[in-house]
């Protein structure tokens, strides 16, 4: 039996589907992402087919039915589904509502009422038992079904019409303004708002030698020098919509000043979008192979997760172009969810939590011990330390690669620009 996907009259077809199969059997389970809970900006029908693809791209091999509800919860019904998938599917839904604090609570711990997991053998009583009560709820009060195609695969953005009617700011932000603001982005003056910091080795004497420097635009200076009332970074598709526009300035400046930014390894943020797009080609273009191996392209964990085959087409063809590619923005709670060589990654950087001064002999981290070292040693970067702490927890992992203000006030003690 394939995978059903099922939109229409979900509760009904819910509840016969109960009455029918052997669901009580061993091997049968549930998830119910309660997507009802999320906020009102992200209750959209673009980010809706994008998680439904996304179960469907994982559990198309097994026997099953998703049910979309009116409500935008979503019901996985599935025989047989290994711990690694159940583990896979909760992880990348929670990504995708990565700025909900339904997926992830304010200090970056994963939120338990994202979803519920129910072993039909063991938990059948009350599983049953919210079935019943949500066709009960339907049946008072029938609302619109949400119409949604089968899953297809889908964009890496959605259309500009779908992301201004969910945009939130200080300001009302209508499209002259975002002219103005798109305008603004692709003349101002880029090269006095470029920051420079490195990643350290830090090797067990405590001593520290530069590996290379990620280059990025500093986004609070770039939004002074814009003089925009908007938030770049408190909305995210107002962020999504304007880093490719960020990713060509910085194409572009690196290109035109490749003495300058070529003497050394570097590593640049760009998006998927932007590594599939003809600019990319053309800044490839004007590098030539000995650059390229210096050169470490980092990819935000979002965009891996919302099309995966523009994803791995992408790191594909830049890695078979000659440079490195990093995946950004894993955490210490997502890191044993990710495996790099299966995702292709060169590298991977994690984000250093000051929460997680824990005991080494702690199950939690030993987990994360066993994720450091299945992903290399050498191959992890610890961000954002700013602090001694985070360095000494990090080698107490076995972490050797290090990105943050306390690694830039140990090279350059006195300088004035923070990063």
């Amino acid at each position: 039996m394939a995978l059903q996907f099922i939109n229409k009259s979900p509760e009904p077809k819910l509840m016969q589907m109960l009455g029918t199969k052997p669901l009580q059997s061993d091997g049968w389970v549930a998830i119910h992402f309660h997507l009802s809970e999320l906020l009102d900006e992200y209750k959209s029908e673009y980010q809706i087919k994008i998680a439904i693809n996304l179960i469907n791209d994982l559990l198309k091999n097994y026997e099953g039915s998703i049910f979309l509800f009116s409500d935008y919860s979503i019901m996985v019904l599935c025989f047989r589904l290994e711990q690694t998938i159940k583990e896979k599917l909760t992880f990348q839904l929670r990504y995708l509502y990565m700025d909900d604090p339904l997926a992830y609570t304010d200090s970056g711990q994963e939120n338990p009422k994202f979803c519920t997991l129910y072993e039909l053998r063991r938990d059948w009583n009350e599983f049953y038992a919210l079935c019943s009560h949500r066709m009960v709820m339907t049946t008072r009060k029938i609302p619109p079904a949400i119409e949604l195609p089968p899953p297809a695969p889908v964009v890496a953005h959605p259309p500009q019409e779908s992301s201004w009617a969910n945009l939130k700011s200080p300001s009302a932000l209508v499209a002259p303004k975002l002219a103005v603001i798109e305008d603004s982005l692709r003349t101002v003056n880029i090269e006095h708002i470029i920051r420079r910091q490195p990643i350290c080795a830090v090797l067990p004497d405590m001593k520290i030698r530069r590996v290379f420097d990620e280059i990025y635009i500093n986004i609070s200076h770039l939004r002074s020098i814009v003089k925009s009332d908007i938030d770049f970074f408190g909305n995210r598709w107002l962020f999504k919509y304007i880093t490719p526009i960020l990713d060509e300035r910085m194409l572009d400046l690196i290109r035109s000043r490749r003495g300058q930014f070529l003497e050394s390894p570097i590593s640049i943020n760009l998006n998927v979008e932007t590594l599939l797009s003809t600019r990319f080609a053309e800044f490839d273009a004007s590098v030539t192979p000995a650059n390229k191996i210096a050169i470490i392209i980092e990819v935000p964990i979002a965009d891996v997760f919302v099309d995966m085959a523009a994803f791995t087409l992408a790191r594909t063809e830049a890695q078979n172009l000659g440079y490195r590619v990093c995946l950004d923005g894993v955490t210490t709670a997502s890191l044993p969810s990710i495996n790099r060589e299966k995702l292709g990654f060169d590298l991977v950087k994690m984000q250093w939590n000051a929460d997680k001064r824990l005991d080494l002999e702690s199950d939690q981290s030993k987990a994360l011990r066993d994720a450091v070292a299945a992903t290399g040693t050498n191959r992890l970067i610890l961000c954002r330390c700013d602090n001694k702490s985070a360095v000494e927890y990090g080698n107490a992992l076995g972490i050797s690669l290090y990105q943050g203000r306390y690694l830039d006030s140990l090279l350059n003690p006195t300088s004035k620009v923070e990063n």
